[in-house]
């Protein structure tokens, strides 16, 4: 009686197991293949979509599955006898045990057909409104925080970076593929995740390239990611002939990186333009304001000086004149009493009498001298103002060794003024000189 053997444990698997590594090792041969599309299964309202492509030169066909996601973002539209690219890899589907080639992309093949889809594509966003100009928001006008979306490993960061102005920019970057139909998810997913930064404008840039090259950069998904993104967006993407539909949707487009890096640079450069203008003409308003201030008071110290000159005189000669009458008088009078000495005793007395009440009536020599006593105090005091204002004059300082210093219309008051190379000018008493600073030392 043969007796039965009981499998050894671990020498099987389950048929999930087996389609599970072999779904792991079909990875591996991940490909890019060409061929026709001749059958295509969609499904409303489901995640997926079937479809099956040919080769055209010999009998052979590949039955596809697809998800709606990647399929949108393909932005191709799949019709029977369309030639195509596909991007994936084999997957055995374990309930129904059917192979197929996963797919993860689909490309055009040939300028042609690109041109056509490109052509309808805008066609079909320009009803839309998508490039309208009256969409297009204004770039801020002095940007600082900037997302930037580009190949780090491309040229096209560095031509951006050099070109970038040294205006406080914070650039937040995001690296993503920028060629290729792989490029599309990458492009969305970084606009996504730079939708919950804090930036005020969106950069996109790459540089030039073909129209095939330039692929990703005509895909509907990606236009609506721009048009909907909450800032503005300003798009560098380099083209040769035709120009990508993300540069017509974004709010501005320019050529070339570096073009982008200078519509960053344009508002702050004008900027600074007109603030070294107005600090320009500040110093000159102030010079001529300065100047017109320094003449205005050396003409009311010369017309001062003219009229207390001309008060001095005055009283000079006044004094001078009531000095000389009352000698005048003194001498008369004494001459007078010399001839009453001559005259009859009666006579002189009569004469002493009428000129004693005449003296003692108006005491006019007591009264001229009074006078003159005021105005020799009044001299004094006049002669001291002018003392006092020829201390204080320039010309005076000058006498006493002193020197005025001026940089340009400026009087040097503080070092502070002045920097090493500047040119001076010093006023000594007998005329000027130049100098340049070479050493500046401060005492404070």
């Amino acid at each position: 009686m043969a007796v039965r053997k009981e499998p050894k444990q671990n020498d099987y698997v389950t048929i999930d197991e087996y389609l599970d590594g072999v779904n792991a090792g079909l990875l591996a041969m991940h490909a890019r293949i060409i061929g026709e599309v001749t059958e295509i299964q969609l499904y409303p309202g489901r995640s997926y979509l079937f479809f099956k492509i040919k080769d055209k030169d010999a009998q052979a066909s590949m039955s596809c599955f697809m998800w709606q996601r990647d399929y949108a973002v393909s932005g191709v539209k799949l019709e029977e006898g369309l030639e195509v690219i596909l991007s994936g890899a084999p997957n055995i589907y374990k309930p129904a045990g059917r192979l197929s080639f996963q797919t993860k992309t689909v490309e055009l093949v040939g300028e042609g057909a690109l041109k056509k889809a490109y052509d309808e594509l805008k066609v079909r966003l320009e009803k839309e409104g998508i490039f309208a100009q009256s969409r297009k928001r204004a770039l801020p006008e002095f940007p600082q925080k900037i997302g930037l979306i580009t190949s780090k490993d491309g040229a096209a960061i560095g031509d951006f970076q050099m070109n970038l102005g040294r205006f406080g920019y914070k650039v937040t970057m995001v690296d993503s593929r920028v060629e290729g139909q792989l490029a599309v998810a990458e492009l969305i997913s970084a606009i996504r995740t730079l939708r919950t930064k804090d930036i005020e404008i969106l950069v996109l840039v790459r540089g030039g390239g073909s129209l095939e090259s330039l692929l990703p950069f005509n895909n509907e998904a990606l236009v609506r990611e721009i048009v909907d993104f909450p800032v503005p967006v300003l798009v560098g993407v380099g083209h040769e002939r035709d120009i990508s539909l993300v540069a017509l949707a974004a709010d501005m487009m320019v050529s070339t990186p570096t073009a982008t890096a200078e519509a960053l640079n344009d508002s702050w450069q004008a900027a600074s333009m007109k603030v070294v203008l107005h600090e320009q003409r500040m110093v000159v308003l102030f010079s001529r304001a300065l100047l017109s201030q320094k003449q205005s008071i050396d003409r009311s110290f010369r017309t001062m000086q003219r009229n207390l000159e001309s008060i001095f005189e005055s009283f000079r000669r006044a004094e001078q004149s009531l000095v000389h009458v009352s000698g005048s008088m003194r001498s008369r009078i004494a001459e007078l009493g010399r001839h009453l000495d001559s005259t009859p005793t009666v006579l002189v007395r009569a004469m002493h009498a009428l000129i004693k009440h005449t003296h003692e009536s108006i005491a006019f020599d007591t009264t001229i001298r009074a006078f003159a006593g005021a105005l020799q105090v009044a001299s004094r005091h006049v002669a001291s103002s002018e003392k006092l204002l020829e201390s204080n004059s320039p010309e005076r300082q000058l006498r006493l060794g002193y020197s005025i210093v001026r940089t340009g219309t400026d009087v040097v008051r503080s070092v502070s003024q002045l920097n090493v190379g500047d040119d001076l000018e010093i006023r000594v008493l007998d005329g000027t000189f130049g100098a340049d600073i070479t050493r500046i030392k401060s005492t404070i």
